[in-house]
């Protein structure tokens, strides 16, 4: 019992910490600044996308929610909203009933994003509007209760967002939105099964500006980048399950990369990846690959470490930045795994040598651990 709930204060923490790296710094971050603030609504009308066989037949239609935000429209203050040609910043609250209530019930999440349009200066815009966050489900997988919802296993899950919307202005108050949403639900591994969920949707909504305010839009020309070789290294944990309504196994990991900024937008990476698996969650999983592929007199080698060579990089918005890592196995004894990985995550420069990141990494489609650390860069 003391075990259970000092997992739920960790996970607390942990979810805490990810929020103040996704949320905090790119929607509260900037210098006070005189900008104008909008508020708006979308109805949403979709479905949801099988993508495993593991995932049960049942009929998934009817997915249908409402969205509630506020963005910030930036003015240039700052030189990466130049960069990204004035995006909005923004924070969004969800709901969406999937139609199903015994078995997959409802959710609620709560997201930041950044909304990114190729050209200001038009009165009708095409825009671009990705983020990420936090979901609550009402249901979620139980052995015995609720056996046929392989794809929700824990009540809080990470959602990643993207929306494509044909933005109209009505006048300068108002713009009507026509949307084409994806929304992927998933806990990282936290939690097993971690099929997770992904949602097509469709909507139309409308956009409410109280106090518009002429922005003078200036390209940026300034042309230093600074193009030295930065060595980063840092350290993570993580928890994970291995079997179904298993207990959380610690997974330990640490990297040495280089860094080398190219554009004014991003930066490239090259490093080693080392990881460590507690033994146990190597015996578990081990015993049930071995139950099925291998014969009963095979030896299992217990080993949980890792070794990797990475390559990514980061689109760097402010303080905060984008990652996006691949990497291949050079020391991998471990039979279940793929020879190949990628990380996907968020990084945040705390201050110009410490930064804190929050990752997944990941097999393919399936999720292997979501990483929380730190680190320095010199």
């Amino acid at each position: 019992m003391l075990s259970k709930k000092i997992m739920t204060v960790v996970k607390g923490i942990m979810l805490t910490i990810t929020l103040i790296i996704i949320l905090v710094p790119p929607v509260f971050g900037q210098r006070p600044e005189k900008a104008a603030w909008g508020v708006g609504v979308n109805p949403y009308y979709g479905g949801v996308f099988k993508y495993k066989e593991s995932m049960p037949t049942v009929d998934f239609t009817g997915l249908h929610g409402l969205e509630v935000y506020v963005n910030k429209i930036t003015n240039g203050r700052n030189q990466w909203e130049r960069f990204f040609n004035y995006p909005e910043l923004g924070i969004a609250a969800e709901y969406l009933n999937y139609g199903l209530p015994d078995e997959l019930g409802k959710v609620v999440s709560f997201t930041s994003y950044l909304d990114l349009t190729v050209n200001n200066h038009k009165k009708n815009k095409l825009r671009l509007n990705i983020g990420s966050g936090f979901v609550y489900s009402s249901k979620r997988f139980h052995a015995e209760n609720n056996p046929e919802n392989t794809a929700i296993s824990s009540k809080i899950s990470y959602v990643g967002r993207g929306t494509i919307h044909y933005e109209i202005a009505l006048n300068p108050n108002y713009f009507l939105n026509l949307n084409v949403a994806f929304r992927h639900y998933s806990n990282g591994r936290l939690n097993m099964p971690n099929n997770g969920m992904n949602l097509p949707m469709m909507g139309v909504g409308l956009k409410y500006i109280p106090q518009p305010r002429p922005i003078n839009f200036v390209k940026d020309t300034s042309r230093y980048i600074d193009k030295s070789i930065q060595v980063n290294v840092m350290g993570s944990i993580a928890w994970r399950e291995v079997l179904q309504e298993d207990i959380k196994h610690k997974a330990y990991s640490a990297s040495l990369y280089l860094s080398k900024r190219i554009t004014k937008y991003n930066t490239i990476l090259l490093g080693i990846d080392g990881y460590y698996y507690e033994r146990e969650s190597m015996r578990r999983a081990l015993s049930v690959y071995k139950s099925k592929y291998l014969p009963d007199d095979f030896v299992l080698d217990l080993d949980g470490r890792q070794l990797a060579l990475t390559i990514g990089g980061e689109l760097l918005i402010g303080r905060l930045s984008v990652l996006l890592q691949g990497g291949i196995y050079v020391y991998k004894p471990q039979l279940h795994y793929s020879s190949w990985y990628q990380r996907y995550g968020f990084k945040y420069m705390m201050t110009r040598h410490i930064f804190t990141r929050a990752t997944l990494k990941a097999h393919s489609r399936t999720a292997d651990m979501m990483e929380f650390g730190f680190g320095y860069t010199f």
